[in-house]
């Protein structure tokens, strides 16, 4: 005979399921957001995925890391002929697919400071997400062996050597000490004896492929590194310019030279990760001479191996002066005196924010706004190209103090050069065209690329195009137009043909 339920208990299994279903779904949303904003999954579900997987692997994987934006932009456009050729639908040009991948997140775009008085190079190198993206890619087609036994040694040594140290007991650790040390003691004897073989070859050689396995995943680790530091570095400003600086003791740390970056999780890993490396700087690059002198690898395990420890300096060096460079910017927004001109400012876009809002009900999306502003005599050009100047900057004290230098004379050949590099050498092609016309009446573009080789590569092939609209006369056929790239790669196009009949003013 059963016993009645009561409601409430009838009501705990389905609000048990409630509740995991409710888990289930926020897990859901959680892995739904990361499908659509998370850069490896970005890449990894784009329409050329597997061609851009291969152009980002080869031209910012391994030891490169980094180029600047239009060195990029040149290696794609080497590189898809050949992709095309492959049955890739690839239509666009290297800098187009360079900025996707900028807007996507899957590239990290910087800026190199230069010398003084010099601009910074833009540069652009991998995020954790393509890292990732790339890593998985790699051994999908290059699977790990099912079961290695090198790899379940690594985990058992792991979770040994972690239960002997976290162990509270002393009795306990000490004993696995000496059993550790007469284990060694035993080793030794046998190598004295002469009965204590090396490694087998095939044990060795796989023994190294899971040491660099487990190294591939450090640069997409560093790379989040980097991008958690420079998050914390926002918040930091965040809380500076929402602080009503009055008795703030955050504005009085940051003042002082408190470094908040380092004391973050991502900055203590950082601080760790570099002094490990340090301190076992040299023995490990003698293990690395060591295993390379003993264990056959292939070529390119080899000089993976070999760039291993140099790569993670590097790295290690390049991301503490990152987390310096923040800290010092984080102290001159303190110590400049604009601190409280910022609060000033980011006050009233709140404010405006704030009426934009309240008469949102009453004002149609669409509505003109009439407002005028009156521009100056300079003529408007891009944002990127201003290069804002710091008062308190690290070269501030010592530029004041420095004495003026007397005018120098001005190079134009150096001008000219310059203009060049960002500039298409219109009076160069100009002279080209009439070269041609004058000494066989007439001419085309190809005609006069055959005369006179693209000097800036394709610049030099719109350029003549562009005369060519302004001052020549359409034929109606097509013709075949032949130049080489910056890195000197043939290039040709088929275009319409516009003919020259007379020399261009």
């Amino acid at each position: 005979m059963g016993t009645a339920s009561s409601p409430g208990d009838a009501a705990g299994p389905r609000q048990a399921a409630g509740n995991g279903s409710g888990r289930r779904g926020q897990a859901a949303r959680g892995v739904r957001a990361l499908l659509q904003e998370h850069p490896a999954w970005v890449l990894l579900r784009s329409r050329n995925a597997a061609a851009a997987v291969v152009l980002l692997d080869r031209n910012l994987g391994a030891s490169r890391r980094r180029l600047p934006v239009e060195q990029l932009a040149d290696r794609i456009d080497d590189d898809l002929p050949e992709l095309r050729r492959a049955g890739f639908e690839l239509p666009y040009s290297g800098y187009f697919y360079v900025s996707e991948w900028i807007d996507e997140g899957v590239l990290v775009r910087r800026r190199v400071p230069q010398a003084a008085g010099e601009t910074g190079t833009e540069t652009v190198e991998l995020s954790d997400g393509a890292l990732l993206a790339i890593r998985f890619v790699s051994r999908l087609s290059k699977p790990h062996p099912a079961v290695t036994p090198s790899r379940l040694g690594a985990v058992l040594d792991g979770l040994h050597s972690l239960a002997d140290e976290a162990d509270p007991d002393p009795e306990t650790r000490l004993a696995s000490l000496l059993e550790q040390r007469a284990a060694l003691d035993a080793r030794i004897e046998r190598a004295r004896r002469g009965d204590d073989d090396a490694l087998p070859p095939d044990a060795a050689a796989e023994r190294a492929r899971e040491i660099l396995a487990l190294a591939g995943d450090i640069p997409a680790d560093l790379a989040r590194v980097r991008t958690e530091l420079e998050r914390t570095d926002r918040e930091l400003r965040r809380r500076l310019l929402e602080s009503d600086g009055s008795r703030d003791t955050f504005l009085d740390d940051i003042y002082r030279g408190v470094d908040h970056l380092a004391e973050s999780e991502a900055g203590r890993g950082l601080v760790a990760f570099r002094d490990l490396l340090r301190q076992a700087e040299h023995t490990a690059q003698n293990d690395v001479g060591r295993v390379l002198d003993s264990v056959h690898l292939a070529p390119g395990e080899a000089s993976a191996l070999r760039r291993l420890l140099p790569t993670l300096q590097d790295a290690a060096d390049e991301l503490t002066d990152t987390m310096a460079g923040l800290r010092r910017a984080l102290q001159r927004m303190v110590r400049s005196g604009e601190l409280p001109a910022e609060r000033a400012l980011r006050r009233l876009l709140g404010e405006a924010q704030d009426a934009a809002l309240a008469i949102a009900p009453d004002v149609a999306p669409g509505a003109e706004v009439r407002l005028t502003l009156s521009v100056g005599t300079v003529a408007p050009r891009s944002v990127g190209g201003f290069v804002p100047h710091n008062p308190g900057g690290e070269d501030a004290e010592a530029s004041a103090a420095a004495p003026a230098l007397p005018p120098r004379a001005v190079s134009l050949t150096a001008l000219r050069a310059m203009a060049r590099d960002s500039e298409i050498d219109v009076d160069e092609l100009r002279g080209h065209v009439n070269e041609r016309v004058g000494a066989v009446g007439r001419a085309t573009v190809a005609s006069v690329l055959a005369a006179h080789p693209a000097t800036q590569g394709a610049a030099s092939v719109v350029g003549l195009l562009t005369l060519a609209e302004q001052h020549g006369v359409l034929t109606g056929k097509s013709e075949d137009v032949n130049w080489r790239s910056s890195r000197g790669v043939a290039r040709r196009a088929v275009l319409p043909q516009n003919q020259f009949e007379e020399q261009v003013p």
